[in-house]
């Protein structure tokens, strides 16, 4: 996978064929950005959640900013650290 980002990843799973779905490493990066300083409830809600079918994730414009490559996932992070985090959690934890 050359460097994208979630939001097209999910486009992609939405209405393309063929196997779109995140790595191992991409998901533990994730869950250690997103979750940082959440309960482990939450961040095994969140693991679940990186689980599903990214053909069933709605497509939130702040998934844009979430960059995907070979070596995992980062943020690009446009004002606020935490804020964004948090929606970007909110988001990923409704679907």
């Amino acid at each position: 996978m050359s460097n994208s980002n979630l939001y097209n990843l999910i486009h992609d799973a939405k209405f393309a064929e063929g196997t779109h779905a995140l790595t191992e490493a991409q998901k533990a990066d994730i869950v250690a950005m997103v979750g940082k300083g959440c309960r482990s409830a939450t961040k095994d809600k969140l693991a679940r959640m990186l689980n599903l079918p990214l053909s069933i994730w709605q497509k939130h414009g702040i998934y844009s900013r979430v960059t995907l490559d070979d070596e995992g996932a980062s943020y690009i992070c446009g004002q606020s650290w935490p804020d964004e985090m948090r929606t970007l959690r909110d988001c990923m934890l409704n679907k």
